[in-house]
C-alpha cells in the first residue's frame, strides 16, 4: 500500500513538473521586451500623429496601395518631399512599419482595411 502510494504521488510529481517545464518553454517563447514593438503598433503611434481626423494629413490604411506601390513610396523616400520624419521615427521604426504596410497591402494575402481614425 505504502509503495503504490509513493509511486503515485511520483506520478504526480512528474506531471508537475512537467507542466512546470512546459509554462516555463512557453514563457520563453512568447516573452517580448516591453522595448520590442511591432509596425502595426509603430504605424498607429508614429503616422497617427498626423494621419488621424484633425491630424493635417490624409487618412489611409495599409490597402490604399500595393505592395509595389509602397516599396517604390519608401525607396524614393517620398515622405521627406512633404514633411521630415527622422527626427520622429528611427530607421528602425520606419523598417518595422514599410514592413507592415507591404504585408498588408491591397494586394496581399493579409489586407489590412482598417486604417488609422
Amino acid at each position: 500500500m505504502l509503495l503504490e502510494m509513493e509511486q503515485l504521488g511520483g506520478e504526480k510529481m512528474r506531471k508537475i513538473v512537467g507542466l512546470l517545464v512546459c509554462f516555463m518553454v512557453m514563457g520563453v517563447l512568447l516573452y517580448r521586451p516591453a522595448s520590442s514593438v511591432d509596425g502595426e503598433t509603430l504605424f498607429k503611434m508614429k503616422c497617427g500623429k498626423c494621419h488621424t481626423k484633425g491630424g493635417g494629413a490624409p487618412i489611409f490604411a495599409p490597402v490604399k496601395y500595393a505592395s509595389s506601390q509602397w516599396k517604390r513610396f519608401f525607396q524614393r523616400e517620398k515622405h521627406k518631399r512633404k514633411k521630415d520624419i527622422s527626427s520622429d521615427v528611427s530607421e528602425k521604426e520606419i523598417a518595422l512599419i514599410k514592413e507592415y504596410l507591404i504585408d498588408h497591402a491591397a494586394d496581399s494575402d493579409r489586407p489590412i482595411a482598417a486604417g488609422l481614425r
